[in-house]
């Protein structure tokens, strides 16, 4: 498997990581009984949920660019030394965003989602480079 597919697997990885865990607050904030029944009756999210909802959408607005990319180069044929370096790039940054927004450390935070972003344009850059 290529560098750039197994830091696909470990961006779709984290995504799991980050639902298992937004899905497992719900209970432990809100109780078990409304956490695991129909949640017919609304309740204002905690401070945690919030900010796991937000980190969950950001890391699929981060896929929805990422996996493109991946699969153009794939497809494509395309694995260089950047391509391999922007995929892993991007998953460190996305794995710290992750980590430092949940634990709500804010200049760091837009540091680590700038990280990801330069992983995205080191394989978009490899792309334009082959001719797209």
């Amino acid at each position: 498997m290529s560098i750039e597919f197994q830091a696909l697997f470990g961006v779709t990885a984290l995504l799991l990581a980050l639902l298992c865990v937004q899905g497992g607050l719900v209970p432990a904030t809100h109780g078990f009984k409304w956490g695991l029944g129909p949640r017919d009756e609304p309740r204002d999210p905690s401070v945690l949920q919030g900010r796991l909802s937000r980190i969950v959408a950001n890391h699929l607005e981060g896929m929805a660019m990422f996996v493109p990319l991946i699969l153009i180069a794939h497809l494509s044929d395309i694995s260089t030394s950047l391509t391999q370096a922007g995929a892993l790039v991007f998953l460190a940054g996305r794995a710290a965003f992750a980590v430092i927004y949940f634990i709500g450390i804010p200049v760091l935070r837009s540091a680590s989602w700038t990280v990801a972003m330069v992983g995205l344009f080191m394989i978009g850059f490899e792309l334009i480079k082959a001719g797209f």
